[in-house]
């Protein structure tokens, strides 16, 4: 693999996780900024019915603390990625991939698989995910010409 080539693996990942981290400090920010009833109803389109017209205080503040917990996610992400693409240490990286997949393992886990969301409301973070987890791969592919993995003479 060349290094042009690595070059541009690095920034799909860049970009793939930049836009998901940007994704989800406003989507997180609107759910603490929001009215509860229309913050649940954006959580999935199928729960709309089920969404009461008094949510009460509690189902209010777990809104809020929700939605600041997507925000803060999606700071510490922008914030790692920033840190990886100026270090070019794969730690910072690694940390913010991970970060994503666990917010997108729990949007899967208890909305889209249940079906309290459909996939169409729940599928750009985790494709994002997914583009910035194949690019960072790829770009970490040992190149074929290395020393380690030369012939022996």
């Amino acid at each position: 693999m060349t290094s042009t080539t690595r070059g541009r693996w690095a920034l799909v990942t860049l970009v793939s996780l930049g836009l998901w981290g940007a994704v989800h400090v406003v989507g997180g920010l609107s759910l603490v900024a929001t009215d509860t009833v229309a913050g649940l109803e954006t959580l999935g389109s199928e729960a709309i019915d089920s969404v009461p017209a008094e949510p009460g205080e509690a189902t209010e503040a777990l809104v809020r603390f929700h939605g600041l917990n997507i925000a803060l996610g999606g700071v510490a992400v922008l914030g790692l990625t920033i840190a990886w693409w100026r270090s070019r240490r794969s730690g910072p990286l690694f940390t913010a991939l991970a970060v994503g997949v666990a917010l997108d393992v729990g949007l899967l886990a208890f909305l889209v698989i249940p079906g309290t969301m459909p996939v169409t409301d729940g599928f750009f973070g985790p494709v994002l995910l997914v583009a910035a987890v194949l690019g960072a791969t790829l770009m970490a592919r040992p190149r074929v010409n290395d020393e380690a993995y030369a012939s022996p003479a």
